[in-house]
């Protein structure tokens, strides 16, 4: 599925802008490839507290961790530079759901995109524990 393919049906509410950094690049002259991981994280940071999410997940008793993280790279960024970091939730499962990352030059246009699954665990076991139907309610509000 192309990346244009799988944003038709995402929503970006909540896009962060940001320079990037002189320190970000690498020895190749563009920004390392782990940056953009960081990008993504900022991002879901970023959506989690603006849309509620985090605060939910607190009072609901549910910790969140990362499952599995992929990137697809697009076209390299180089210094200087602004970008825009956007994440979107693309699917809820039953202990986990899925947002779509992006970031996008604001002068070169998409760099990278990709996904990251979120798990939900019980905070004293560890364990992956169920959405409940508020918090499945709320994933869903936002997509």
């Amino acid at each position: 599925m192309s990346h244009k393919e799988v944003e038709q049906n995402i929503k970006y509410p909540f896009p962060v802008k940001q320079e990037i950094l002189w320190g970000e690049m690498d020895g190749f002259n563009h920004i390392n490839n782990v940056i953009y991981f960081r990008y993504f994280e900022t991002g879901r940071v970023h959506f989690m507290y603006e849309s509620g999410i985090w605060q939910m997940l607190l009072d609901e008793g549910v910790y969140i961790v990362v499952g599995k993280l992929d990137c697809n790279f697009i076209q390299p960024l180089i210094y200087p530079n602004e970008i825009e970091i956007s994440v979107g939730i693309k699917a809820v499962g039953n202990t986990s759901f899925t947002v779509h990352q992006k970031v996008t030059s604001l002068s070169k246009g998409l760099c990278a995109h990709g996904d990251a699954i979120i798990v939900g665990t019980d905070p004293e076991t560890g364990l992956k524990k169920p959405w409940n139907d508020k918090l499945r309610a709320e994933f869903s509000k936002w997509m």
